[in-house]
């Protein structure tokens, strides 16, 4: 290896790192959830940049310059929900709701406040090669923020079909901004670009709730069948889904049915991020044995090779509950 050839590979960004962020936002997005935006200057913005939809971070929820402060002591995972680069400086996004200790320490940092920040961790979703490809972006609750960066990059990419599916509860728990007060479209299955952050993609959406309380009433599952029903011109496009396990379950249901392919970014507890402490295994379909290769490992982790997976290869019946 020539000298220059040595010193090009010792230069090569590093795919993840440690390094100290800066709150510039951290403002309330509605219920029970924030929005705090976090940026890196210097050798670290290079290396956020690199962050695909679908990965994570892991952000110390306490001052780590203060010992003495141990609670809560483990990195809490946030989805990445939007990014933003320039030469010398990366901002990402994070959504997050507020659940116990860690997410109320966030929620009372300051502008110019200092998190400690390691990412970016996992495979995020891997996007077709066909730019006239259809997609279909499913969600649910917070499982909607990552899908929001993933449509940004799409259109970054150059994909113009993109429909996206958001399922809540009730309206007032969308984690997302309706961009008017408006009682939905009349047909409640019609597309439209009435939630901010897939608006800002240029994506249509779907909006269901499960009372009823706004657009198609019921789980984002049955929306997207009902209006793959009505048009199955969509019945060819990519899926990609992230939500709570139940969702993801139909939704990888659903798409087997229709032999459409379908990746899901999964949602589980972990507490180093980076495959280490075992604690996030889920349970995949297993390949027959063969005098060759063996009998292939039946357990993967959602922190490294997650958090996004080929629906099909997940072994739902004991994936995780």
């Amino acid at each position: 290896m020539t000298q220059k050839n040595s010193l090009q590979k010792r230069q090569k960004t590093p795919r993840r790192g440690t390094m100290v962020s800066q709150v510039v936002d951290n403002k309330d997005f509605g219920h029970q959830h924030r929005s705090i935006t976090l940026s890196v200057t210097g050798p670290d913005a290079q290396v956020l940049a690199q962050s695909k939809a679908g990965q994570f971070v892991q952000l110390a929820c306490r001052d780590l310059n203060k010992p003495q402060t141990s609670t809560p002591l483990l990195r809490r995972p946030f989805s990445i929900a939007r990014l933003e680069t320039s030469e010398q400086q990366t901002a990402i996004e994070v959504i997050y709701q507020l659940l116990g200790p860690g997410t109320e320490w966030l929620s009372q940092r300051d502008n110019g406040d200092q998190i400690n920040l390691l990412g970016p961790l996992g495979n995020g979703f891997t996007l077709p090669k066909d730019k006239k490809q259809k997609i279909i972006l499913i969600g649910g609750g917070v499982g909607l923020p990552p899908l929001y960066f993933l449509a940004s990059q799409l259109k970054q990419a150059g994909f113009t079909s993109l429909m996206a599916f958001a399922g809540v509860q009730t309206i007032d728990r969308l984690v997302g901004s309706l961009h008017r007060s408006a009682a939905g479209p009349a047909d409640p299955l019609q597309p439209t670009k009435i939630l901010d952050q897939f608006a800002q993609s240029d994506t249509d959406v779907i909006i269901s709730t499960d009372d009823g309380s706004y657009g198609f009433t019921g789980h984002a599952e049955a929306a997207l069948k009902a209006f793959l029903k009505k048009d199955n011109t969509w019945q060819q496009a990519q899926v990609y889904s992230c939500g709570p396990y139940v969702m993801l379950k139909g939704i990888a249901s659903l798409a087997s049915s229709l032999n459409m392919p379908c990746q899901v970014c999964m949602e589980a507890y972990m507490s180093c991020g980076i495959g280490i402490c075992q604690s996030c295994a889920i349970a995949m379909q297993e390949k027959p044995a063969t005098k060759q290769t063996g009998t292939e490992a039946k357990y993967k982790l959602v922190c490294s090779n997650g958090p996004v997976f080929n629906a099909a290869k997940i072994d739902w019946g004991h994936a995780t509950s």
